[in-house]
């Protein structure tokens, strides 16, 4: 039977393949994976026609195959190395007895956490004999480049590198480290950075700007080019596997910054982005000796970087700002520095600063490759910025599309039509309510779950035939609608609109009826009001929860007037009706003495709308 062999904390472990196998970290996966890295439901392992195929479930990490990335499915063979973030295994197809002295076959082994100071590192599988031995740690550059052919002192050579699967996507360092943990609030809260306001000239300094990559018959015989350029190359490409699908804008500094850390021989590093108004702000920073002490940062560099859009190295502080006797630098133990400008086009986003106590601690070559690398985060960084501000777009245009129809609504995400915050005061609105009769009575025999589907049914209609008019929705109250037209939009014709809006209301209503008396329902009977007059719109509520409303008695009158129509009627008044044309037909009713009203108010029923003016709008 095909098996996998496991790499795990207690060892290496054999299980039994099932036709279908999920893996993931959620324990409800028929093999769960205790490895951070692995996400929830990372994979499916799923036997067809005797092979099985290994299908990748959109990980983020990835799952590898051979040291090769999987793009949606793959058939395993027999030996098939398998890593999905950092765990190891190797897929068996049962051919040949399985050596069960050399391993522990119990599947539910790896169901359970290890208590912490039992946990270890899964033991990694061995190369392939083809495969190069890990690249040595980084190393500044040598004073005179090697002799062609000679090993690289930045990695080996691109056609060495060891494939991904052996250079597993590591996690973040957690504390005791200078980068405050994930479940922390996403906020700079972590080691305090100062800075250090001053007025002093920049001393002795070396300025990079960003250099891209050249063709390669321009660098074909300069071999220190060639291991510089595949150094920046495979830095970003690392860089880019292990922060690029980050979308919370805390943890991809933390994670652009701690990937920083593991080629830097840096002390102190602080990433800070420029506010609304421009200035810079530290959103996070990492120490390498674990302490919370507070990173100073000077802002005389920090503002010649953000000016002059250049990268700025220096050997020893002390001596390069002598002109201002380098007091900040004596005291804050600052020997050598390198401080980068986060661009993206045209736009500094903020700065990148690394700096460490001992002299001459970073080479030309360190500048490039920092220079470099934050090239590549400003581009993450906007990015994501970016994506804040769509997924903000998105949430407004969702609200508006709720609350205006959708020609008005595009406007006003365009801009083309202004929503103001606060109160405006509109000269003319004509305002609408309508309300279902005996909707109480209906309610006490029929079940919650019942209304509520009825509700919904009902003001999706009515609010589709608002909308088809361009009118604006005000708000559902219990089982009333109260819409406007003449605000935030406005029409010549608006309370011609609303008037032939209620009529339509009234046929969609009678369709609905008939529906649902077909299926054994009580019919809906409704009853409207509309006036016409002056009040105030805008947005209404706290700094958390605003809404777009309208106050004023115009309002108030359209209410009542809904309150005292009968089923069917739609009510306005002479005010409305004086805007009509002559386009309807409408009975005058009894004079209305409504609440707060000293004097009645002439009102009218409106019928329908007279064949003459149809024909002539047709």
């Amino acid at each position: 039977m095909a098996r996998l062999i496991l790499a795990t904390a207690e060892g290496q472990q054999a299980i039994e393949l099932r036709p279908i196998n999920s893996l993931g970290r959620h324990p409800n996966n028929s093999i769960q994976l205790l490895d951070k890295i692995v996400s929830k439901e990372h994979c499916i392992l799923e036997q067809r026609e005797g092979q099985f195929i290994l299908r990748d479930l959109g990980s983020l990490n990835g799952t590898y195959i051979n040291g090769e990335r999987v793009r949606g499915e793959q058939m395993l063979k027999h030996g098939d190395e398998i890593a999905l973030g950092s765990t190891r295994a190797r897929y068996d197809d049962g051919s040949a007895p399985l050596n069960f002295a050399a391993l522990q076959q119990s599947p539910g082994a790896i169901q359970q956490p290890l208590p912490p100071q039992q946990q270890q590192p899964a033991p990694q599988w061995s190369a392939p004999p083809q495969a190069a031995p890990p690249p040595p740690p980084y190393q500044p550059p040598p004073q005179q480049p090697p002799p062609y052919g000679a090993p690289s002192p930045y990695g080996q050579q691109p056609q060495q590198a060891r494939p991904p699967y052996q250079q597993p996507v590591q996690p973040i360092p957690q504390p005791p480290m200078g980068v405050h943990p994930p479940h922390r609030p996403p906020s700079f809260g972590g080691t305090r950075v100062d800075v250090l306001d001053s007025a002093r000239a920049i001393g002795t300094q070396i300025a990079a700007y960003t250099k891209g990559f050249v063709p390669f018959d321009q660098v074909a015989h300069d071999p220190q080019q060639l291991r510089v350029d595949y150094e920046r190359l495979r830095i970003t490409w690392e860089l880019t596997r292990e922060i690029g699908l980050e979308r919370d804008l805390d943890k991809l500094l933390e994670k652009i910054l701690a990937s920083i850390f593991k080629f830097a021989n840096a002390d102190r590093g602080v990433i800070l982005l420029k506010d609304e108004a421009g200035t810079l702000q530290p959103k996070v920073a990492h120490r390498r000796d674990g302490t919370d002490a507070p990173i100073q940062v000077s802002s005389t560099i920090l503002n010649h970087v953000i000016k002059e859009r250049a990268s700025v190295l220096t050997h020893d502080a002390s001596m390069d700002f002598a002109a201002s006797k380098g007091k900040s630098m004596i005291l804050n133990r600052i020997s050598s520095a390198i401080v980068v400008p986060l661009l993206h086009e045209k736009d500094v986003l903020g700065a990148l600063w690394l700096d460490s106590e001992s002299l001459a601690q970073f080479q030309q070559k360190d500048l490039e490759l920092i220079t470099a690398v934050a090239n590549q985060a400003a581009m993450f960084i906007e990015n994501n910025l970016l994506a804040q501000k769509v997924e903000k777009e998105i949430v407004t245009r969702e609200r508006f599309s709720r609350l205006l129809s959708p020609n008005v609504a595009e406007q006003v995400i365009s801009g083309k039509l202004e929503v103001k915050q606060g109160g405006q005061l509109v000269k003319e609105c004509t305002v609408f309510n309508s309300d279902i009769r005996g909707f109480t009575r209906m309610s006490e025999g029929t079940s919650a779950e019942l209304m509520v589907e009825l509700l919904n049914e009902y003001f999706e209609l009515m609010v589709d035939t608002i909308f088809k008019y361009e009118g604006t929705l005000d708000k559902f109250m219990g089982d009333g609608i109260m819409a406007m037209w003449g605000a935030p939009a406005s029409h010549p014709d608006d309370a011609v609109r609303s008037v032939q809006c209620a009529l339509e209301q009234m046929d969609v209503l009678g369709k609905f009826n008939r529906k649902k008396m077909e299926m054994g329902a009580s019919p809906l009977a409704i009853g409207m009001g509309i006036h016409t007059g002056p009040l105030v719109a805008g947005y209404v509520g706290s700094s958390k929860a605003l809404s777009y409303t309208v106050i004023g008695s115009t309002a108030n009158t359209s209410a009542r007037l809904c309150g005292i129509a009968l089923s069917g009627q739609i009510i306005v008044t002479e005010a409305t009706m004086g805007r009509l044309v002559n386009r309807f037909e409408a009975e005058e009713l009894p004079p209305a003495h409504l609440k707060g009203i000293d004097k009645p108010m002439r009102i009218y029923n409106v019928k329908r709308e007279k064949l003459s003016a149809v024909a002539k709008v047709g």
